[in-house]
């Protein structure tokens, strides 16, 4: 069977550029220059006959073809590295980078992330914050905060602890708020 899609390069590329926003921090991440992620993704939309990103002065919005595209193919890769890692578990997913704002750090079972081995294979660290510009300025994946921050281009999602009434709000980059590490560190959080 033949199979018909576009450069794994340039999906990949196209991948983690709508995950950050920003061909800087997808670069970084896949270890080329952001001139290279680009010039992928250029490639990638050239290919489709689409845009997939409106280019911005501070950084990329995806296009509406561009957020239809996202989630299929970040589920793609997620079972293309769980094909993987189940041959080769040492290559295990990249991990997030949580900040917990202070007012919700008593609401979290103690020692949280690491009360449970099931948030293991998703969060690297955590650390006491509520700056949302430390997603912007990709020092952090995502925050868990006591309130919603109705950050433009950010993706929050209430989730209601032990079914207590005040909710913690996950927040993070569009890109990765589909991702199966943000998915599991929020079922973990119901």
């Amino acid at each position: 069977m033949t199979y018909r899609f576009p450069s794994l390069n340039g999906l990949k590329a196209f991948e983690a550029a709508a995950r950050h926003l920003s061909f800087k921090a997808a670069a970084a991440e896949l270890g080329v220059t952001a001139g290279a992620v680009s010039q992928q993704v250029k490639r990638l939309e050239m290919s489709l006959g689409i845009s997939l990103f409106r280019r911005l002065p501070q950084g990329l919005l995806l296009t509406q073809e561009g957020a239809t595209y996202l989630p299929d193919i970040s589920r793609a890769f997620d079972i293309l590295t769980d094909a993987t890692e189940a041959v080769a578990p040492a290559l295990n997913g990249r991990k997030l980078s949580i900040g917990l704002d202070p007012r919700i750090i008593d609401r979290l079972p103690k020692r949280w992330p690491r009360h449970s081995n099931e948030l293991e294979p998703y969060v690297r660290e955590t650390r006491a914050t509520d700056n949302v510009e430390l997603i912007w300025n990709n020092e952090l994946d995502a925050l868990l905060l006591a309130e919603r921050t109705r950050h433009a281009g950010l993706v929050e999602q209430a989730v209601f602890p032990n079914a207590k009434k005040a909710p913690i709000f996950f927040v993070t980059r569009p890109g990765l708020a589909e991702c199966r590490q943000s998915r599991a560190i929020v079922e973990a959080l119901k």
